[in-house]
Order: structure tokens, then C-alpha cells, then sequence
């Protein structure tokens, strides 16, 4: 008996076939009915299990509260398990009163007729319910009911096992019949496979019994007809065999006595047979050859000879490429004709090679040096014409095209100045020659500064050199000239000269030229005895406009700004750009300080007009840093950078205008070495953040923390923020500082988080940082970096001086970042210009009472007020109020008192590293004692 494999019986015919997906598809479809018969169960059984829970909390507990007035607790607990006895399907109850709760479930359950595996595939939780009452006496009641999964599972597995023996009932009446089909298939194909075996080996009389089925007779009639037929066709192929060995070795004989290399092949394209000039030729002996099929009319077609490419040559057709041996390419002549048989019908093709190698090496020889010719001339950026001794043109490249104007047809075969027109304003060219005359020329000559017409009217400037072209044996046989288009070298040049000198966006002396203009005028103001004012001015406003408006309008404005410094100054060149929306002025005659105070104050006020560019009117204004020379006897450099101190002392006065003070130079320098300092701190990692936990003062329950940064000073040890944020404020490295402490506080709630600590994480926002215009954008990105940290559990203390310079946009700015989920909180709330309209435009959602109130909260009446009006503001506007400085538990009583119910301060726990605050959390929980009025 054979065995098959399923990959055998697979193959086997159609039927076989179809099983499988017959059985995938049964499969998919019980897969798909019971999956949504086992979800409607579930949903009706947990509907069932909530209904259970409802219906028994509001029958049965308005039983127990009036069982609970006169009752004891021996009968609440009767009750309890009568309803359990009463209703199976309850788990547990239990009443809780005056914190006495009394508990019933059930003793046990009956056998559970569901399988364990489908339990766990179901997963059914039992569900409960909480159900409070308040009673007379003001006491709170509650009643907890647990309703068990057992009869629901039993209920499931009733109506799903049914409908499974039904599946399976069906299931099974399919494949049987299947299988039966299946059966008859197999017997039809054994019998098939038997009678083709048969016939294989040589059994051309072999035939199938025609019975059975349709099918099966249709296939044995199929078959037996064709084995006749091929029975019969082996017949007629031994009686021509021996007419065709004949044929075969007369046509042997015949190409073996031909000095060429000869093959024959029949209309199917299968070689019958190669001369011994072939043998030779291709070392290749017959018998590899005959029976091979010979696709091509050539033997091979390679595209490389012994590792040199063959560049394309133009061949007749029946000109190929052949191997020879093992490495040695030849190129051959290839001749065919057809031959016939005995009785005339065409037998296939004998087919003769002639060696041509020789003659094709040197034809490939010289096209490549033509090709190479053309292909440099093509290439290279200059214009080429050659012509002929007459002065005719025979060719030109596509650069001397482009420059003529005139396209390769239209230009061969006519003069070369019909051409290559130089005009009449160019530089004679070399020995009075002229353009007519310059195949006459015997030696090379060049010409420059010459200007080439175009065809279309156009003038180039070019340079050109021509020369004779001659044989080998000297003779000249016409010139060629080469010339190169050198306009854009003449313009570059002009160009770069004046952008060395000048701003490309304004037309200002740039820098450079400045620096000449400055030694000039220091010279002149040392002839004349008179004074010279160097005055940097700076735009307040240029990067907010520029941030508004698009890159567009702030260049606008800068070339307004430069065009009025043009019209204020006597000589255009002494205003010049340094670059951004700095300027420099040099004031030259002055004979005193008050003159120059006049002179620019006049400017700022002209600068200070608005500006119109295109529909919009634009203000902005200037500072300006001005150094007093000879007064401030120094270099051109040193003047610049002190006129730059002097402008940044105006920014930071708010007066617009400073004049340069040596004293006060010394001071900049030492505000400078600070920051400087301070910078190299946060990129050295020498910051710290410590946090100070907040607490609910009735509970001792830590809500959160706040992140405090500190300096790790490698000399002075760890200092606070008042030694060095004051200094920062003022400058870009509070933006650069307050991104690095978001990062660090993110970092350090995903930790938390991830620990199960969900505490909110509060980080102070200098207000130069949050009135960043891509603050919010910068927010979302750390955000997104830190994915584990949660959003609403970040939160941002604002001071409320911050919030009053600009409330429209602090509210836009608040509202932006608490889209993210981001939370705020108005610090120091009361000790600014608090108002109602304020708090309520402002989002913000906690509001902190700054310590300088809870310092005096038991004994200043006034403090007390003000904390209980702060208090009362953040109920009425349903804010959440928080309490900083709180030192003793005589002030967080008070807070208690009037209301505030979170609070922070030294008195609770002092700022300390991340990693100390989880312990001091766990042992401040079990050491706390509410104040005695909470």
C-alpha cells in the first residue's frame, strides 16, 4: 500500500484542493459566530450582574436602616444572610455603621458544571455596589454588595455548549461527505499515475479501462487517445531515422573538408553538427556541440575583452562578437544559407565565420580618438571652431554655440567672421589681424578684453587665443580658436569688491569698512581738536517684529532704519550695519558732550517714527551706547566694544541713550566674568534641583513638590538661587537655565510616576523665559521626550508681576500650554497689584499666599484678612490655594482655620535631593498628627 503525503495528496487534483479551504473557511466562520455568541453572554451576564447589584442595594437597604434604629446587631446580621440565602446569586454584603461593619457571604458554592479552562476564557469578575444613607442622628450608613459569577457562568456555558454539540453535529456531516469525494478522486488519480508509469517505461500499448464515472471515463478516454497517437508517432520516427543518419554524415563529411569554421543547425535552432575548423577555432570538441541549442546566428556576444571595454562600432549585420577558447574575444564576418532535404522541404541553416579582428582592432582604434575628441570638445566650458585653410567653418562645440548664437547646421561651411562677430568697441586684436584673416595666422596669439556679438544682439566678454592647426609633416591645414566667456568673472569681480566693503541687505559699510572709517575719522578729530562720537545703536522691538511679521518685514525695516541714518548723517558712509538690527553711527565735529546728547537724541526721535511698510505702521525705537573720543583714548576695536557696553547699560536703564563711563566699564566686565561663570556651571552640570515637598496640612498627605534649583559650587560649597538667579534674570541664560530645570523635573516625575508616585512636580518660569514666543512649542517637544510623565501633573509657578506686564498674552500663552495638559499657579499671589479682572482672565489654577503674609498670620490682624480674602477669591473662582512659608504648626492650625488646606515651608520639610524625598515621605506619613482644630 502507498502512503502519501498531504503535500502529495494536495496535488493531486481539484478536490483535494477544496478541502482545506472548506475546512479554513468551517473554521473562520465557527470562529466568528462563537465569538460573538460568547461576547453577547458575557454583556448579557455582567447586564444581569449590575441589575442584581442595583436591585438588591434599594430593596434591601432601606430594610436594614429601619432594622438598624431598633435592631441589634445580631439581627442586622440574620438579615445579611437570609438575603444570601434567599438569593444565590450574592456573593458578600456588608453593612458598616459608627465604623462597626458586618459582613455575610456565602458558605459555599455548589459543583460548577463549567469546565475551568472556559471560566478563565471568560474572566467574569464579580461585581459590587456601594449604597449610603445618612441617617436621623447625622451618622452615615453604607451597604456593600458583591454579586458572584458562578450562575452566570453556568448560564453562558449552558447556551454555548448546546450550540457547540450542534456545530460539531454539522461539522462532522461535512467533512464525511467531503472525504467521500475525496476517496473517488484518489482511486481515479492511482489509476491515471499507474497507466502513465507504465507508458514511461516503454509500454506504448498501454491503455486505461474505460469505466467508473463520468469523470473517471472521460479521463481514460483522454488519455488512451493520446497514448494512440504518440504510439503512432514513434513509429513514424524510426522509419525516418535511418534516412536522416544518412543526410547527417554526408553533411559532416562535407563541412570538416572547409578551411572556415562551419556549424549546422536545424530550423529549431539544435546544432547538428561543426566542421573540425571549428573544433580548433574554439577548442571546443563536437560532440559538446551537437544536441546543443543554438539560440543566435553567433556563438557569444560578451561585453568585455580581457578586462578592456569594446567601445560600440558601427558593423554590418552580419558582423559578431565571438569567444575563442577560454579568454580571447575575435571579431568575425558571419555568412549563413539554408539547405534542404532529400525532398525539398528546408532542413535548417549552415552558418561559416571569417576572422576580422585585425581590421576592427584598428577601426576601434581610430574611433575612439574621435570620440575622445568630440566628447573633450563637448565637455570643457570654452567655446571651439575649427576651420578648413580657406577660413570656412568644419566644426564647433555646443559652448561656442551657445556664445555665437548660432546652431552647428547653421554655421558650418561659412567664413568664420560671419560668426564669431567680435565689436567694434573691442581691443585690437594682436598684428592688426582681423577676425577674416586669422586662419591665416602661422603662430598662436591671444586677445582679451574683447566683446563677442550674439546672434539675438547680445554682447559677451570674452578672451580668446588662436592657433594653427598642421599635418604631421607641418603643413597647415586651417586654425583653431578657442574663446571663453569671461562676463561673469568681470562682474564677480565688481561685485565682490563692493560686498567686501558694504551689507548686502542695507548697502551700509559693512564692518570691515567701518573699521577704515573709524582710524580716518580718529585722525581727523586728532588734526582738528574737535570730538568724535561713536554711537551704537540697536532696534528694542526688531525681534518681536521679526517674530510677527515673517523674515520679510524685518529686512523691510532695517533698510528704513539705514535709509534715515543716511539722511541724518553728513556723509553717507560714516552709518554703517555690524549685522542683526545694530547700527553704528560716527558723529565727526562735535566740540562737546551736550552737543552729542542733542545731535542723537534728535536721531532716535527720527528713528522712532513709525514706519509704513506695505499695510501695516510699524513703531520701534532705539538704544543707543555712544563712546567720546579723544575722551576715550583707544583702539577703533576697543571703541566698538565699549560703545556696545554703553548700549547695553541703555537697555537695561530703559533711557535710550548712555554715554560710555570708564568706571562703570569695570562693572560690565565683572557682570560679564559672572554670567560667563554661571553659563559654564549649567553646561558643567554643576546645578542642582532639589524639591521641597507640599502637603495637605489636614491629612499629611505629600500632593507634590516643588523643584528649587542650587549651585554646587566646586569652591563655595552649595549656594541658593538669591546668590545668583538675580544676575541671570536679566539675560538669555535664565531661558537657557529655566529649559535645563524642565528637563531635569520631567526626568525626574517619570521616575516618580513609574515608582506610583503621582505627585505634581511645580517648576518656577522666569518671566523672560515664558514670554518666549516659542515657549509653548518648546514645551510640547520636552514633552514629548519625556512620554511616561504625564502632563497634568507638571505645573508652572508664574509670578504675578510677570503676568501683569502683558495679560493677553500670558493668557494666550497659558492657555496654549494647558491644551498640553500643563497646569499653573499664580505664585506670590497679594503682594502685587492683584485685582478681580486679572484673576479672572488669567487660567491659572492654583493661587499661592506668599510667605510674607503667613509670617504675621497670628498676630497681624491685617495678614490674616488679606489671607482670608485670598482664601475666599480662590473658592469663589473654584481655584486651589496653597500656603508658602509655613514654619510652625501654630501657622498651618491658622491656615486650617481660614480655610487654605495645602500648604509648604520649613516648618513641614526643608528642600531636599529627589532621591531623599520618597523615604522622608514614607516616615513623615507615619509620624504625622493633624493640628488640633482640623
Amino acid at each position: 500500500m502507498r502512503h502519501y503525503s498531504i503535500k502529495t495528496w494536495l496535488t493531486r487534483g481539484t478536490y483535494p484542493r477544496l478541502f482545506l479551504p472548506v475546512v479554513g473557511i468551517i473554521v473562520v466562520v465557527s470562529l466568528v459566530r462563537y465569538n460573538l455568541m460568547f461576547t453577547t453572554e458575557l454583556q448579557e451576564a455582567v447586564e444581569h450582574q449590575q441589575a442584581q447589584v442595583q436591585v438588591t442595594g434599594h430593596y434591601l437597604l432601606p430594610l436594614l436602616v429601619r432594622a438598624s434604629a431598633n435592631g441589634t446587631q445580631a439581627e442586622l446580621q440574620a438579615m445579611l444572610e437570609k438575603e444570601l440565602r434567599f438569593n444565590p446569586e450574592i456573593q458578600s454584603l456588608q453593612w458598616i455603621q459608627r465604623e462597626q461593619p458586618l459582613h455575610a457571604s456565602a458558605s459555599g458554592l455548589a459543583r460548577s458544571q463549567v469546565p475551568s479552562w472556559f471560566t478563565e476564557l471568560a474572566a467574569l469578575k464579580p461585581l459590587g455596589g456601594d449604597f449610603a444613607q445618612q441617617l436621623p442622628d447625622g451618622s452615615h450608613v453604607q451597604l456593600v454588595v458583591v454579586v458572584g459569577t458562578a450562575q452566570a457562568l453556568e448560564q453562558v456555558w449552558r447556551t454555548i455548549g448546546t450550540q457547540m454539540r450542534i456545530s460539531a453535529l454539522n461539522i462532522f456531516a461535512i467533512l464525511f461527505v467531503l472525504a467521500v469525494l475525496l476517496r473517488a478522486n484518489a482511486r481515479m488519480l492511482n489509476r491515471l499515475n499507474h497507466a502513465t508509469e507504465r507508458f514511461r517505461a516503454g509500454a506504448l500499448n498501454t491503455r486505461m479501462v474505460e469505466e467508473g464515472t463520468l469523470e473517471v471515463r472521460a479521463v481514460a478516454q483522454t488519455f488512451n487517445g493520446m497514448a494512440a497517437q504518440v504510439q503512432h508517432l514513434v513509429k513514424s520516427l524510426q522509419t525516418t531515422q535511418t534516412d536522416l543518419e544518412e543526410q547527417l554524415h554526408f553533411t559532416r563529411q562535407l563541412i570538416n573538408a572547409l578551411p572556415l569554421p562551419v556549424f549546422v543547425r536545424d530550423n529549431d535552432g539544435t546544432c547538428l553538427g561543426v566542421n573540425r575548423a571549428w573544433e580548433e577555432f574554439f577548442s571546443t570538441p563536437a560532440d559538446a556541440m551537437v544536441g546543443a541549442r543554438l539560440s543566435s546566428d553567433f556563438v557569444a556576444l560578451p561585453h568585455e575583452r580581457e578586462g578592456r571595454q569594446l567601445r560600440p562600432l558601427s558593423r554590418k549585420d552580419n558582423e559578431v562578437l565571438v569567444k575563442a577558447g577560454a579568454y580571447d574575444l575575435r571579431e568575425m564576418a558571419y555568412f549563413k544559407a539554408p539547405f534542404t532535404l532529400m525532398d525539398g522541404s528546408e532542413g535548417g541553416t549552415i552558418g561559416a565565420l571569417v576572422d576580422i579582428t585585425d581590421r576592427k582592432i584598428a577601426q576601434e582604434a581610430l574611433q575612439e580618438e574621435k570620440e575622445r575628441a568630440e566628447v573633450t570638445l563637448s565637455s570643457i566650458a570654452d567655446g571651439v571652431i575649427t576651420t578648413n585653410l580657406h577660413g570656412y567653418i568644419e566644426s564647433l562645440n555646443e559652448a561656442a554655440q551657445f556664445l555665437t548664437g548660432y546652431a552647428e547646421h547653421q554655421a558650418l561651411g561659412h567664413p568664420l567672421n560671419a560668426v564669431f562677430q567680435l565689436d567694434p568697441q573691442s581691443k585690437a586684436l594682436p598684428h592688426g589681424l582681423t577676425v577674416a584673416k586669422l586662419h591665416l595666422c602661422t603662430s598662436p596669439i591671444q586677445a582679451i578684453n574683447q566683446l563677442l556679438l550674439h546672434h539675438a544682439g547680445e554682447r559677451y566678454a570674452i578672451e580668446f587665443t588662436a592657433a594653427p592647426i598642421r599635418k604631421s609633416d607641418g603643413t597647415a591645414m586651417g586654425c583653431v580658436l578657442v574663446f571663453r566667456d569671461v562676463t561673469e568673472t568681470r562682474d564677480l569681480q565688481q561685485k565682490i569688491s563692493w560686498q567686501a566693503r558694504h551689507d548686502a541687505l542695507t548697502g551700509l559699510n559693512n564692518r570691515d569698512a567701518l573699521a577704515q572709517r573709524l582710524t580716518h575719522a580718529m585722525h581727523q578729530a586728532r588734526q582738528e581738536s574737535s570730538l568724535l562720537a561713536v554711537c551704537l545703536l540697536d532696534l528694542n522691538n526688531f525681534q518681536e517684529i521679526n517674530d510677527r511679521y515673517g523674515n520679510r518685514v524685518g529686512d523691510r525695516l532695517l533698510k528704513e532704519v539705514a535709509l534715515r541714518l543716511q539722511g541724518f548723517v553728513a556723509d553717507p558712509g560714516d552709518a554703517a550695519r555690524l549685522g542683526g538690527d545694530e547700527f553704528v553711527v560716527l558723529l565727526r565735529g562735535m566740540q562737546s558732550t551736550a552737543e552729542i546728547q542733542h545731535q542723537l537724541l534728535e536721531l532716535l526721535e527720527q528713528l522712532a517714527q513709525p514706519y509704513a511698510i506695505d499695510d501695516l505702521l510699524l513703531g520701534s525705537c532705539a538704544s543707543a551706547g555712544v563712546v567720546v573720543y579723544p575722551m576715550d583714548d583707544a583702539s577703533p576695536d576697543t571703541l566698538l566694544r565699549h560703545a556696545d557696553q554703553a548700549m547695553y547699560q541703555a537697555k537695561q536703564t530703559g533711557r535710550g541713550m548712555h554715554i560710555f563711563d570708564t568706571q562703570q566699564d569695570q562693572e560690565v566686565h565683572t557682570r560679564y566674568n559672572r554670567l560667563a561663570v554661571m553659563s559654564q556651571a549649567l553646561h558643567q552640570s554643576e546645578f542642582r534641583l532639589y524639591y521641597q515637598p507640599k502637603v495637605n496640612l489636614r491629612t499629611g498627605a505629600v500632593v507634590g513638590a516643588e523643584a528649587l534649583l542650587r549651585w554646587q559650587h566646586p569652591e563655595q560649597g552649595l549656594l541658593a538661587p538669591g546668590e545668583f538667579l538675580p544676575l541671570m534674570e536679566h539675560s538669555d541664560l535664565i531661558v537657557e537655565t529655566g529649559e535645563w530645570v524642565l528637563h531635569q523635573a520631567l526626568a525626574q516625575l517619570q521616575t516618580w510616576v513609574r515608582q506610583g508616585l503621582r505627585w505634581v512636580v511645580s517648576v518656577n518660569i522666569a518671566a523672560r523665559h515664558f514670554h518666549r514666543v516659542d515657549f509653548v512649542d518648546r514645551l510640547r517637544g520636552l514633552l514629548a521626550c519625556y512620554p511616561q510623565a504625564p502632563a497634568h501633573l507638571l505645573e508652572l509657578e508664574i509670578l504675578e508681576s510677570a503676568i501683569l506686564q502683558d495679560i493677553p498674552h500670558m493668557r494666550q500663552v497659558m492657555q496654549g500650554c494647558q491644551a498640553l495638559g500643563v497646569c499653573f499657579a499664580l505664585d506670590d499671589f497679594g503682594t502685587g497689584f492683584s485685582s478681580l479682572s486679572y484673576l479672572k482672565r488669567l487660567p491659572a489654577e492654583t493661587i499661592k499666599i506668599d510667605r510674607m503674609f503667613v509670617d504675621g498670620i497670628l498676630d497681624d490682624a491685617e495678614d490674616i484678612t488679606l489671607v482670608s480674602a485670598i482664601v475666599a477669591l480662590a473658592k469663589a473662582f473654584e481655584r486651589s490655594v496653597i500656603a508658602e512659608g509655613v514654619e510652625t504648626s501654630a501657622q498651618a492650625s491658622k491656615l486650617l482655620a481660614l480655610g487654605c488646606e495645602l500648604g509648604q515651608g520649613y516648618g513641614i520639610a526643608r528642600p531636599m535631593p529627589p532621591e531623599a524625598i520618597v523615604g522622608w515621605a514614607a516616615a513623615y506619613g507615619k509620624t504625622f498628627t493633624a493640628p488640633a482644630n482640623a
